[in-house]
Protein backbone atom coordinates (compact mmCIF):
# COMPACT_ATOMS: atom_id res chain seq x y z
CA UNK A 1 0.00 0.00 0.00
CA UNK A 2 1.34 3.80 -0.27
CA UNK A 3 2.83 5.52 2.23
CA UNK A 4 0.55 8.05 2.23
CA UNK A 5 -2.44 5.38 2.65
CA UNK A 6 -5.31 7.28 4.44
CA UNK A 7 -7.83 5.11 6.68
CA UNK A 8 -11.13 4.33 5.05
CA UNK A 9 -12.85 6.37 7.87
CA UNK A 10 -10.82 9.56 7.03
CA UNK A 11 -10.97 9.31 3.47
CA UNK A 12 -14.53 8.97 3.13
CA UNK A 13 -15.61 11.06 5.73
CA UNK A 14 -19.38 12.86 4.33
CA UNK A 15 -18.47 16.54 3.61
CA UNK A 16 -22.16 17.15 3.10
CA UNK A 17 -25.17 16.40 4.37
CA UNK A 18 -26.29 14.32 0.91
CA UNK A 19 -23.45 11.97 1.53
CA UNK A 20 -23.93 11.50 4.76
CA UNK A 21 -25.36 8.01 5.67
CA UNK A 22 -28.26 7.94 8.14
CA UNK A 23 -29.09 10.64 10.96
CA UNK A 24 -32.61 11.34 8.39
CA UNK A 25 -34.39 13.72 11.29
CA UNK A 26 -31.03 15.45 12.12
CA UNK A 27 -30.44 15.77 8.36
CA UNK A 28 -33.91 17.37 7.75
CA UNK A 29 -33.80 19.79 10.58
CA UNK A 30 -30.52 21.53 9.91
CA UNK A 31 -30.90 21.45 6.21
CA UNK A 32 -34.69 23.71 6.80
CA UNK A 33 -32.65 25.52 9.58
CA UNK A 34 -29.65 26.58 7.34
CA UNK A 35 -32.01 27.32 4.03
CA UNK A 36 -34.00 29.70 6.64
CA UNK A 37 -30.99 30.79 7.83
CA UNK A 38 -32.67 30.82 11.54
CA UNK A 39 -29.46 29.74 12.98
CA UNK A 40 -29.22 29.27 17.11
CA UNK A 41 -25.92 30.28 18.67
CA UNK A 42 -25.48 26.85 20.50
CA UNK A 43 -26.05 23.13 18.91
CA UNK A 44 -25.36 20.10 20.77
CA UNK A 45 -24.84 17.00 19.14
CA UNK A 46 -24.84 13.47 21.40
CA UNK A 47 -24.72 9.67 20.51
CA UNK A 48 -22.81 6.70 20.90
CA UNK A 49 -18.99 6.57 19.13
CA UNK A 50 -18.48 6.45 15.44
CA UNK A 51 -22.20 7.56 14.13
CA UNK A 52 -21.28 11.03 12.56
CA UNK A 53 -21.43 13.79 15.71
CA UNK A 54 -18.43 15.31 14.81
CA UNK A 55 -18.71 14.58 11.01
CA UNK A 56 -22.10 16.89 11.73
CA UNK A 57 -20.42 19.47 13.27
CA UNK A 58 -18.06 20.05 10.81
CA UNK A 59 -20.44 19.85 8.04
CA UNK A 60 -22.51 22.67 9.62
CA UNK A 61 -19.51 24.96 10.17
CA UNK A 62 -18.39 24.70 6.33
CA UNK A 63 -22.85 25.60 5.38
CA UNK A 64 -22.01 28.78 8.25
CA UNK A 65 -18.92 30.37 6.82
CA UNK A 66 -19.07 29.25 3.20
CA UNK A 67 -18.13 31.90 1.18
CA UNK A 68 -20.94 31.53 -1.35
CA UNK A 69 -23.35 32.17 1.47
CA UNK A 70 -25.03 30.08 4.18
CA UNK A 71 -26.83 27.30 2.71
CA UNK A 72 -27.29 23.47 3.06
CA UNK A 73 -25.44 22.84 0.28
CA UNK A 74 -21.93 24.64 0.90
CA UNK A 75 -19.67 24.89 -2.03
CA UNK A 76 -16.62 22.78 -1.23
CA UNK A 77 -14.56 24.75 -3.69
CA UNK A 78 -14.39 28.50 -1.76
CA UNK A 79 -11.02 28.74 0.58
CA UNK A 80 -13.30 28.25 3.29
CA UNK A 81 -14.88 25.47 2.54
CA UNK A 82 -11.24 24.03 1.36
CA UNK A 83 -9.48 25.21 4.83
CA UNK A 84 -12.62 23.41 7.11
CA UNK A 85 -12.70 20.40 4.97
CA UNK A 86 -8.49 20.12 6.01
CA UNK A 87 -8.51 21.14 9.40
CA UNK A 88 -6.55 24.42 8.61
CA UNK A 89 -9.23 27.17 9.18
CA UNK A 90 -8.43 29.92 11.53
CA UNK A 91 -12.01 30.65 12.36
CA UNK A 92 -13.06 26.92 13.52
CA UNK A 93 -11.94 26.64 16.85
CA UNK A 94 -11.62 22.69 17.59
CA UNK A 95 -11.06 21.40 21.14
CA UNK A 96 -10.56 18.17 22.58
CA UNK A 97 -12.35 18.66 26.12
CA UNK A 98 -10.68 15.69 27.58
CA UNK A 99 -7.41 17.57 27.17
CA UNK A 100 -8.85 21.04 28.09
CA UNK A 101 -10.49 20.35 31.04
CA UNK A 102 -9.02 23.01 33.20
CA UNK A 103 -10.52 26.39 34.03
CA UNK A 104 -7.95 28.55 32.95
CA UNK A 105 -7.74 26.77 29.51
CA UNK A 106 -11.26 27.57 29.37
CA UNK A 107 -11.08 31.08 29.93
CA UNK A 108 -7.89 31.34 27.04
CA UNK A 109 -9.90 30.47 24.83
CA UNK A 110 -13.42 32.66 25.59
CA UNK A 111 -11.89 35.64 26.53
CA UNK A 112 -10.94 35.70 22.06
CA UNK A 113 -14.89 34.88 21.71
CA UNK A 114 -15.83 38.96 22.01
CA UNK A 115 -13.54 39.33 18.79
CA UNK A 116 -14.55 39.57 15.58
CA UNK A 117 -13.59 36.46 13.00
CA UNK A 118 -10.39 36.80 11.16
CA UNK A 119 -11.85 35.79 7.61
CA UNK A 120 -15.42 33.97 8.23
CA UNK A 121 -19.22 35.04 8.67
CA UNK A 122 -18.78 33.39 12.11
CA UNK A 123 -16.30 32.20 15.09
CA UNK A 124 -16.99 28.71 15.67
CA UNK A 125 -16.25 26.70 18.25
CA UNK A 126 -16.54 23.03 18.34
CA UNK A 127 -15.96 21.42 21.67
CA UNK A 128 -15.47 17.41 21.39
CA UNK A 129 -16.50 14.89 24.61
CA UNK A 130 -17.58 18.38 26.34
CA UNK A 131 -18.97 16.39 29.17
CA UNK A 132 -15.12 16.20 30.01
CA UNK A 133 -14.87 19.86 30.79
CA UNK A 134 -14.28 20.75 34.78
CA UNK A 135 -17.18 22.25 36.88
CA UNK A 136 -15.37 25.63 36.88
CA UNK A 137 -14.84 25.17 32.76
CA UNK A 138 -18.55 24.70 32.43
CA UNK A 139 -19.75 27.53 34.69
CA UNK A 140 -16.86 29.68 31.72
CA UNK A 141 -18.67 28.52 29.08
CA UNK A 142 -22.03 28.83 30.32
CA UNK A 143 -21.39 32.41 31.10
CA UNK A 144 -20.57 32.98 27.52
CA UNK A 145 -23.67 30.71 26.30
CA UNK A 146 -25.88 32.77 28.13
CA UNK A 147 -25.10 36.59 26.09
CA UNK A 148 -22.96 34.93 23.16
CA UNK A 149 -21.75 37.68 20.62
CA UNK A 150 -23.68 37.52 17.91
CA UNK A 151 -20.39 36.57 15.59
CA UNK A 152 -20.20 33.37 17.80
CA UNK A 153 -21.44 29.73 17.46
CA UNK A 154 -20.82 26.90 20.02
CA UNK A 155 -20.90 23.37 18.75
CA UNK A 156 -20.90 20.84 21.12
CA UNK A 157 -20.52 17.09 20.75
CA UNK A 158 -20.59 14.64 23.55
CA UNK A 159 -21.07 10.31 24.42
CA UNK A 160 -22.66 11.34 27.72
CA UNK A 161 -24.90 13.90 27.90
CA UNK A 162 -26.32 13.09 31.11
CA UNK A 163 -22.79 14.52 32.43
CA UNK A 164 -23.65 17.82 30.88
CA UNK A 165 -25.40 20.63 33.51
CA UNK A 166 -29.08 21.70 32.99
CA UNK A 167 -27.94 24.88 32.56
CA UNK A 168 -25.81 24.03 29.71
CA UNK A 169 -28.73 21.72 28.23
CA UNK A 170 -30.99 24.38 28.52
CA UNK A 171 -29.28 26.72 26.17
CA UNK A 172 -28.50 24.21 23.24
CA UNK A 173 -30.45 22.85 20.24
CA UNK A 174 -29.92 19.09 20.96
CA UNK A 175 -29.66 16.62 18.54
CA UNK A 176 -29.50 12.46 19.51
CA UNK A 177 -27.89 10.66 16.84
CA UNK A 178 -29.59 7.29 16.01
CA UNK A 179 -27.15 4.17 15.95
CA UNK A 180 -27.11 3.39 11.81
CA UNK A 181 -28.98 0.00 11.11
CA UNK A 182 -27.65 -2.88 9.58
CA UNK A 183 -28.46 -2.18 6.07
CA UNK A 184 -26.84 1.57 6.20
CA UNK A 185 -23.77 0.03 7.09
CA UNK A 186 -23.59 -2.44 4.54
CA UNK A 187 -24.63 -0.19 2.00
CA UNK A 188 -22.06 2.24 2.35
CA UNK A 189 -19.32 -1.08 2.63
CA UNK A 190 -20.04 -1.75 -0.86
CA UNK A 191 -19.99 1.60 -2.00
CA UNK A 192 -16.56 1.42 -0.44
CA UNK A 193 -15.35 -1.54 -1.97
CA UNK A 194 -17.00 -0.55 -5.21
CA UNK A 195 -14.87 2.84 -5.12
CA UNK A 196 -11.97 1.26 -4.15
CA UNK A 197 -12.22 -1.52 -7.12
CA UNK A 198 -11.87 -4.12 -4.64
CA UNK A 199 -13.59 -7.67 -4.92
CA UNK A 200 -15.69 -8.72 -1.82
CA UNK A 201 -18.13 -11.49 -0.53
CA UNK A 202 -21.85 -9.35 -0.01
CA UNK A 203 -22.42 -12.29 3.13
CA UNK A 204 -18.51 -10.90 4.17
CA UNK A 205 -19.56 -7.34 4.43
CA UNK A 206 -22.42 -8.60 5.84
CA UNK A 207 -20.82 -9.76 9.32
CA UNK A 208 -18.44 -6.62 9.50
CA UNK A 209 -21.61 -4.60 9.65
CA UNK A 210 -23.12 -6.53 12.35
CA UNK A 211 -19.62 -6.37 14.45
CA UNK A 212 -19.90 -2.45 13.93
CA UNK A 213 -22.50 -2.26 16.06
CA UNK A 214 -24.48 0.62 14.61
CA UNK A 215 -21.36 2.54 14.34
CA UNK A 216 -19.92 3.25 11.17
CA UNK A 217 -16.28 4.19 12.39
CA UNK A 218 -16.19 0.38 14.29
CA UNK A 219 -17.55 -0.86 10.98
CA UNK A 220 -14.55 1.42 8.31
CA UNK A 221 -11.45 0.33 10.66
CA UNK A 222 -13.13 -3.73 10.86
CA UNK A 223 -13.17 -3.04 6.82
CA UNK A 224 -9.45 -1.61 6.98
CA UNK A 225 -8.04 -4.72 9.16
CA UNK A 226 -9.95 -7.12 6.20
CA UNK A 227 -8.42 -5.66 3.13
CA UNK A 228 -4.51 -5.94 5.04
CA UNK A 229 -5.57 -9.39 6.37
CA UNK A 230 -7.12 -10.71 2.88
CA UNK A 231 -4.23 -8.66 0.86
CA UNK A 232 -7.50 -6.73 -0.89
CA UNK A 233 -10.28 -8.78 -0.86
CA UNK A 234 -13.08 -9.08 1.76
CA UNK A 235 -14.04 -12.99 1.80
CA UNK A 236 -16.23 -14.81 4.57
CA UNK A 237 -13.19 -17.51 5.17
CA UNK A 238 -11.31 -14.32 5.70
CA UNK A 239 -13.98 -12.97 8.51
CA UNK A 240 -14.27 -16.05 10.06
CA UNK A 241 -10.57 -16.35 10.79
CA UNK A 242 -9.75 -13.02 11.50
CA UNK A 243 -12.49 -12.62 14.10
CA UNK A 244 -12.47 -16.04 15.17
CA UNK A 245 -16.27 -16.59 14.08
CA UNK A 246 -18.02 -19.62 13.91
CA UNK A 247 -19.41 -20.96 10.50
CA UNK A 248 -22.76 -20.48 9.99
CA UNK A 249 -23.29 -23.96 8.98
CA UNK A 250 -21.71 -25.17 12.36
CA UNK A 251 -24.26 -23.02 14.01
CA UNK A 252 -27.30 -24.63 11.99
CA UNK A 253 -25.94 -27.94 12.64
CA UNK A 254 -25.82 -27.46 16.27
CA UNK A 255 -29.00 -25.59 16.66
CA UNK A 256 -30.52 -29.30 14.80
CA UNK A 257 -29.60 -30.81 17.61
CA UNK A 258 -30.70 -29.34 19.74
CA UNK A 259 -34.23 -28.97 18.60
CA UNK A 260 -33.94 -32.98 17.89
CA UNK A 261 -33.19 -33.15 21.81
CA UNK A 262 -30.11 -34.90 20.80
CA UNK A 263 -28.04 -34.37 23.52
CA UNK A 264 -24.80 -36.96 22.83
CA UNK A 265 -24.82 -34.79 19.38
CA UNK A 266 -24.69 -31.58 20.98
CA UNK A 267 -21.86 -32.24 23.37
CA UNK A 268 -19.81 -34.19 21.08
CA UNK A 269 -20.24 -31.18 18.23
CA UNK A 270 -19.29 -28.43 20.95
CA UNK A 271 -16.17 -30.30 21.47
CA UNK A 272 -15.35 -31.03 17.79
CA UNK A 273 -16.04 -26.61 17.69
CA UNK A 274 -13.81 -26.52 20.73
CA UNK A 275 -10.54 -28.97 19.10
CA UNK A 276 -10.67 -27.25 16.04
CA UNK A 277 -10.34 -23.52 17.96
CA UNK A 278 -13.65 -21.80 17.69
CA UNK A 279 -14.71 -19.16 19.49
CA UNK A 280 -17.36 -20.53 21.56
CA UNK A 281 -18.34 -17.32 23.38
CA UNK A 282 -19.10 -15.98 19.46
CA UNK A 283 -20.64 -19.17 18.95
CA UNK A 284 -23.21 -18.76 21.70
CA UNK A 285 -24.09 -15.24 20.23
CA UNK A 286 -24.54 -16.54 17.23
CA UNK A 287 -26.90 -18.82 18.45
CA UNK A 288 -28.87 -16.48 19.85
CA UNK A 289 -29.18 -14.30 16.64
CA UNK A 290 -30.58 -17.52 15.18
CA UNK A 291 -32.92 -18.27 17.52
CA UNK A 292 -34.35 -14.48 16.77
CA UNK A 293 -34.83 -14.90 13.32
CA UNK A 294 -36.47 -18.46 13.74
CA UNK A 295 -38.80 -16.41 16.31
CA UNK A 296 -38.93 -14.07 13.69
CA UNK A 297 -40.04 -16.33 11.50
CA UNK A 298 -42.81 -18.04 13.32
CA UNK A 299 -44.66 -14.96 14.11
CA UNK A 300 -44.81 -13.02 11.04
CA UNK A 301 -43.57 -15.25 8.37
CA UNK A 302 -41.92 -13.74 5.84
CA UNK A 303 -38.19 -15.82 5.68
CA UNK A 304 -36.86 -16.70 2.61
CA UNK A 305 -34.26 -18.84 4.21
CA UNK A 306 -35.52 -22.40 3.76
CA UNK A 307 -33.15 -23.76 6.29
CA UNK A 308 -34.91 -21.58 8.85
CA UNK A 309 -38.58 -21.81 8.03
CA UNK A 310 -37.82 -25.36 8.52
CA UNK A 311 -36.37 -24.83 11.95
CA UNK A 312 -39.09 -22.90 12.70
CA UNK A 313 -41.10 -25.73 11.89
CA UNK A 314 -39.68 -28.44 14.70
CA UNK A 315 -39.92 -25.91 18.19
CA UNK A 316 -42.18 -24.19 19.73
CA UNK A 317 -42.43 -20.42 20.13
CA UNK A 318 -42.87 -21.24 24.37
CA UNK A 319 -39.70 -23.20 24.06
CA UNK A 320 -37.85 -21.11 21.51
CA UNK A 321 -37.97 -18.23 23.48
CA UNK A 322 -37.05 -19.84 26.96
CA UNK A 323 -33.49 -20.75 24.62
CA UNK A 324 -33.08 -17.19 23.68
CA UNK A 325 -33.55 -15.95 27.54
CA UNK A 326 -31.23 -18.79 28.57
CA UNK A 327 -28.40 -18.09 25.42
CA UNK A 328 -28.39 -14.11 26.89
CA UNK A 329 -27.95 -15.33 30.55
CA UNK A 330 -25.31 -18.20 29.35
CA UNK A 331 -23.21 -15.42 27.03
CA UNK A 332 -23.30 -13.50 30.52
CA UNK A 333 -22.36 -16.33 32.82
CA UNK A 334 -19.74 -17.33 30.37
CA UNK A 335 -16.42 -15.31 32.02
CA UNK A 336 -17.56 -17.28 35.29
CA UNK A 337 -17.31 -20.52 33.78
CA UNK A 338 -14.37 -22.84 34.83
CA UNK A 339 -13.86 -22.68 30.77
CA UNK A 340 -15.35 -21.60 27.84
CA UNK A 341 -16.28 -25.07 26.47
CA UNK A 342 -18.01 -25.90 30.03
CA UNK A 343 -19.88 -22.67 30.32
CA UNK A 344 -21.20 -23.22 26.59
CA UNK A 345 -21.91 -27.17 27.25
CA UNK A 346 -23.54 -26.15 30.15
CA UNK A 347 -25.63 -23.59 28.63
CA UNK A 348 -26.78 -26.18 25.91
CA UNK A 349 -27.79 -28.90 28.60
CA UNK A 350 -30.04 -26.27 30.48
CA UNK A 351 -31.88 -25.86 26.92
CA UNK A 352 -32.27 -29.53 26.59
CA UNK A 353 -33.35 -29.72 30.30
CA UNK A 354 -35.89 -26.98 30.35
CA UNK A 355 -37.39 -27.96 26.99
CA UNK A 356 -41.31 -28.86 27.56
CA UNK A 357 -41.33 -31.18 24.77
CA UNK A 358 -44.00 -30.33 22.87
CA UNK A 359 -44.66 -29.75 19.61
CA UNK A 360 -44.65 -26.00 17.78
CA UNK A 361 -47.52 -24.05 18.23
CA UNK A 362 -50.57 -24.28 16.19
CA UNK A 363 -54.31 -23.14 16.47
CA UNK A 364 -55.53 -26.23 17.07
CA UNK A 365 -52.91 -29.33 18.50
CA UNK A 366 -53.84 -33.20 18.62
CA UNK A 367 -51.65 -35.55 20.47
CA UNK A 368 -52.97 -38.79 20.37
CA UNK A 369 -51.39 -42.12 22.37
CA UNK A 370 -51.82 -45.32 20.08
CA UNK A 371 -52.48 -48.44 21.61
CA UNK A 372 -48.90 -49.28 20.21
CA UNK A 373 -47.21 -48.32 23.15
CA UNK A 374 -48.32 -51.72 25.44
CA UNK A 375 -48.47 -52.18 29.20
CA UNK A 376 -49.41 -55.86 30.36
CA UNK A 377 -51.22 -56.42 33.45
CA UNK A 378 -48.17 -57.86 35.45
CA UNK A 379 -46.44 -55.14 34.65
CA UNK A 380 -49.13 -52.48 35.70
CA UNK A 381 -49.34 -54.75 38.78
CA UNK A 382 -45.42 -53.92 40.11
CA UNK A 383 -45.21 -50.17 38.26
CA UNK A 384 -49.00 -48.95 40.48
CA UNK A 385 -49.06 -49.25 43.84
CA UNK A 386 -52.91 -50.36 45.06
CA UNK A 387 -55.26 -47.73 45.39
CA UNK A 388 -57.38 -47.66 48.18
CA UNK A 389 -61.11 -46.93 47.64
CA UNK A 390 -62.20 -43.46 48.75
CA UNK A 391 -65.59 -43.78 50.75
CA UNK A 392 -68.78 -42.48 49.47
CA UNK A 393 -66.80 -42.63 45.88
CA UNK A 394 -68.11 -45.13 43.61
CA UNK A 395 -65.54 -45.78 40.67
CA UNK A 396 -67.52 -46.27 37.32
CA UNK A 397 -65.84 -47.88 33.93
CA UNK A 398 -63.63 -45.55 32.24
CA UNK A 399 -65.91 -46.23 28.73
CA UNK A 400 -69.06 -45.81 30.55
CA UNK A 401 -68.74 -42.43 31.45
CA UNK A 402 -70.87 -39.64 29.59
CA UNK A 403 -70.24 -36.10 30.89
CA UNK A 404 -67.83 -33.87 33.20
CA UNK A 405 -69.31 -34.43 36.50
CA UNK A 406 -68.48 -38.80 35.95
CA UNK A 407 -64.88 -37.89 34.78
CA UNK A 408 -63.89 -35.67 37.62
CA UNK A 409 -65.17 -38.68 39.90
CA UNK A 410 -63.20 -41.06 38.16
CA UNK A 411 -60.12 -38.77 38.28
CA UNK A 412 -60.64 -38.40 42.31
CA UNK A 413 -60.17 -42.28 42.50
CA UNK A 414 -57.58 -42.54 40.82
CA UNK A 415 -53.72 -41.74 41.93
CA UNK A 416 -51.56 -39.80 38.93
CA UNK A 417 -48.43 -39.20 39.25
CA UNK A 418 -46.34 -35.52 39.09
CA UNK A 419 -47.31 -33.45 35.98
CA UNK A 420 -49.97 -36.21 35.20
CA UNK A 421 -52.71 -34.77 37.84
CA UNK A 422 -51.58 -31.45 37.38
CA UNK A 423 -52.76 -32.50 33.85
CA UNK A 424 -55.20 -34.31 34.54
CA UNK A 425 -57.39 -32.09 36.23
CA UNK A 426 -57.30 -29.14 33.67
CA UNK A 427 -59.41 -31.67 31.08
CA UNK A 428 -62.53 -31.24 30.03
CA UNK A 429 -64.02 -34.72 28.98
CA UNK A 430 -65.19 -34.68 25.30
CA UNK A 431 -66.41 -38.15 24.44
CA UNK A 432 -65.53 -42.19 24.48
CA UNK A 433 -65.47 -43.79 21.26
CA UNK A 434 -64.58 -47.31 20.14
CA UNK A 435 -61.88 -47.65 23.57
CA UNK A 436 -61.16 -44.19 22.38
CA UNK A 437 -61.13 -41.25 25.32
CA UNK A 438 -60.80 -37.82 24.25
CA UNK A 439 -60.40 -34.99 25.87
CA UNK A 440 -59.35 -31.40 25.58
CA UNK A 441 -57.05 -29.43 27.60
CA UNK A 442 -56.57 -25.38 27.72
CA UNK A 443 -53.81 -24.04 25.51
CA UNK A 444 -52.44 -22.33 28.18
CA UNK A 445 -51.27 -25.64 29.58
CA UNK A 446 -49.70 -27.00 26.52
CA UNK A 447 -45.99 -27.11 27.96
CA UNK A 448 -47.57 -30.15 29.95
CA UNK A 449 -47.72 -32.24 27.26
CA UNK A 450 -44.72 -33.96 27.26
CA UNK A 451 -44.09 -37.19 26.21
CA UNK A 452 -43.14 -38.59 30.02
CA UNK A 453 -46.48 -36.96 31.65
CA UNK A 454 -48.98 -38.69 28.72
CA UNK A 455 -47.47 -41.81 29.63
CA UNK A 456 -47.62 -41.62 32.90
CA UNK A 457 -51.35 -40.56 33.01
CA UNK A 458 -52.17 -43.29 30.11
CA UNK A 459 -50.51 -45.77 32.32
CA UNK A 460 -52.88 -45.05 35.64
CA UNK A 461 -55.58 -45.13 33.11
CA UNK A 462 -55.22 -48.13 32.07
CA UNK A 463 -55.85 -49.74 35.13
CA UNK A 464 -59.46 -49.30 34.60
CA UNK A 465 -59.08 -50.34 30.42
CA UNK A 466 -55.99 -51.81 29.46
CA UNK A 467 -56.35 -50.96 26.15
CA UNK A 468 -57.33 -47.73 26.28
CA UNK A 469 -56.46 -45.07 23.56
CA UNK A 470 -56.49 -41.20 24.54
CA UNK A 471 -56.63 -38.32 22.74
CA UNK A 472 -56.32 -34.55 23.72
CA UNK A 473 -56.82 -31.87 21.88
CA UNK A 474 -55.77 -28.40 22.57
CA UNK A 475 -58.35 -25.50 22.52
CA UNK A 476 -60.53 -23.22 24.64
CA UNK A 477 -62.46 -25.25 27.36
CA UNK A 478 -66.23 -23.89 27.10
CA UNK A 479 -66.94 -24.89 30.82
CA UNK A 480 -64.74 -25.33 34.28
CA UNK A 481 -62.01 -27.90 34.72
CA UNK A 482 -62.05 -29.41 38.11
CA UNK A 483 -58.75 -27.57 38.55
CA UNK A 484 -60.66 -24.50 38.01
CA UNK A 485 -63.58 -25.75 40.44
CA UNK A 486 -61.34 -26.75 43.18
CA UNK A 487 -59.44 -23.59 43.05
CA UNK A 488 -62.82 -21.98 43.09
CA UNK A 489 -63.66 -23.47 46.05
CA UNK A 490 -60.88 -23.37 47.77
CA UNK A 491 -61.10 -18.96 47.22
CA UNK A 492 -64.77 -18.89 49.08
CA UNK A 493 -63.71 -20.73 51.63
CA UNK A 494 -60.66 -18.69 52.47
CA UNK A 495 -63.09 -15.88 51.74
CA UNK A 496 -65.65 -17.16 54.23
CA UNK A 497 -62.78 -17.54 56.86
CA UNK A 498 -61.45 -14.10 56.26
CA UNK A 499 -64.53 -12.86 56.54
CA UNK A 500 -65.89 -14.12 59.86
CA UNK A 501 -62.28 -13.52 61.58
CA UNK A 502 -62.50 -9.68 60.76
CA UNK A 503 -66.13 -9.66 62.21
CA UNK A 504 -64.72 -10.78 65.63
CA UNK A 505 -65.53 -8.79 68.04
CA UNK A 506 -62.22 -9.53 69.86
CA UNK A 507 -60.09 -8.72 66.61
CA UNK A 508 -62.27 -5.50 66.14
CA UNK A 509 -61.21 -4.60 69.88
CA UNK A 510 -57.52 -5.25 69.14
CA UNK A 511 -57.55 -2.68 66.15
CA UNK A 512 -59.34 -0.24 67.78
CA UNK A 513 -56.21 -0.26 70.67
CA UNK A 514 -53.62 -0.45 68.40
CA UNK A 515 -55.11 1.92 65.62
CA UNK A 516 -54.05 -1.02 62.83
CA UNK A 517 -55.52 -2.61 60.19
CA UNK A 518 -55.34 -6.83 59.63
CA UNK A 519 -53.28 -7.55 56.57
CA UNK A 520 -55.95 -9.89 54.81
CA UNK A 521 -53.36 -11.95 53.06
CA UNK A 522 -51.74 -13.00 56.50
CA UNK A 523 -54.77 -14.83 57.44
CA UNK A 524 -54.64 -18.33 56.85
CA UNK A 525 -56.59 -21.84 57.77
CA UNK A 526 -55.15 -23.99 60.33
CA UNK A 527 -55.35 -27.75 59.86
CA UNK A 528 -55.50 -29.10 63.26
CA UNK A 529 -53.65 -32.63 64.06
Amino acid sequence: MSEHYQVLARKYRPHSFVKLVGQTHTKKTLINALDANNLHHGFLFTGTRGVGKTTIARILAKSINCEQGISSKPCDKCATCVEIDKGQSIDLIELDAASHTGVDNMRDILENAQYMPSKNRYKIYLIDEVHMLSKNSFNALLKTLEEPPEHVKFLLVTTDPQKLPVTVLSRCLQFTLQQLTHDEILEQLKFIMNAEVLSYEESALGQIADFGNGSMRDALSLLDQSISYGKGTVTNADIKAMLGLVHHDDIIKLTTHLFSQDAKAVIDFIKDLSRRGENLSNALKDLSSLFHKISISQIVNTESNKTIQNLSTQISNFDLQIFYQMSINGSKDMALAPSEQIGFEMTLLRMLAFRSDTQPNTEKKMIEIKSEVKISAPIEEKLQPKVEEKPGITKPTILDINNQQQWETLIQTLEFKNGAQILVKNTLFDNTNNATLTLTLDNQFANLLSDQVQKSMLTTLRQKNSTLNLVINLGKPNAQTLAQKQTQAHNEKMAKIQTQFLNDKGVQKLEKIFDTKININSIKKINHV
